[in-house]
């Protein structure tokens, strides 16, 4: 297989995953370009951008890759960037862990909702830190694979998957706190996986502290949020029964932001 060919079938595999996170799709796709840097070529590269955005069009990190990415004006150069992307990506998860670690620390339950790499970071890296509480995963819509979330974070401690409706039960107890991820991030609201926003309301009420973990390569404008929710894809159930995967939450739900 060629040089060009195989950065082609990186970007394939990247534009068709449906079982990692935004940061994880991106930091595999990194690390393959910077494997065969010696055969990427600009025409190529434009090639697979537009197959990410076609494939991928609801990830803002993703969105802002395709966007540098386009706009290089060498395979050196391109290189480059690469490169120092990829190390932020590969220190994200204990950036993640030690800057969240005040707000898990003396919870004994974390709720969180659907699939975050960004948010299985913090929880790893707690019990790591000798954290001693339990995870319950809310499963979101259909599609939010809390059920593959909890699955992971049952391999470094205590973690459960959950309908949504158990959410009141979960957010009564004491000494609770809640985690979500995001998709995209705005001055104003966030992208999440359909039902963060009725969480985050009843943790409001119930004055729960809701803690949000997104990188700051996920910040978009407020206009493009509304972009990428009109690409967001369909749950269908039946033909005539769908509904969307992602949805827009008020960032005045959350009580703290964690970045990197």
């Amino acid at each position: 297989m060629s040089h060009r060919d195989e950065v082609l079938e990186l970007f394939r595999i990247a534009a068709s995953d449906r079982e990692h996170g935004a940061a994880e799709i991106e930091a595999t796709l990194i690390r393959g370009l910077l494997a065969i840097e010696t055969g990427l070529r600009l025409k190529s590269l434009h090639k697979g951008l537009k197959m990410l955005a076609e494939g991928q069009p609801a990830m803002a990190n993703l969105r802002a890759m395709a966007g540098w990415m386009a706009a290089v004006e060498s395979p050196a150069s391109c290189v480059s960037r690469l490169a120092r992307r990829a190390t932020v990506l590969e220190e994200l998860p204990d950036r993640f862990a030690a800057n969240a670690w005040p707000f898990v620390e003396n919870s004994k339950v974390v709720v969180t909702i659907s699939r975050s790499s960004a948010v299985a970071a913090v929880l790893e890296g707690a019990w790591g830190r000798g954290w001693l509480g339990s995870v319950v995963v809310l499963d979101g819509t259909a599609s939010g694979r809390g059920a593959d979330q909890a699955r992971r974070l049952e391999a470094s401690g205590r973690a459960s998957s959950r309908p949504d409706a158990d959410a009141p039960t979960w957010l009564d107890m004491a000494e609770v706190v809640v985690l979500v991820g995001a998709d995209a991030v705005g001055r104003l609201r966030f992208v999440n996986s359909a039902g963060t926003r009725s969480l985050l309301g009843l943790a409001r009420q119930r004055e729960v502290e809701t803690v949000l973990v997104a990188d700051t390569g996920k910040d978009v404008e407020e206009d493009v949020l509304d972009e990428l929710l009109g690409l967001s894809p369909l749950h269908r159930e039946a033909s005539d029964r769908a509904w969307p995967i992602f949805e827009a939450v008020p960032l005045d739900l959350v009580t703290a932001r964690i970045t990197e």
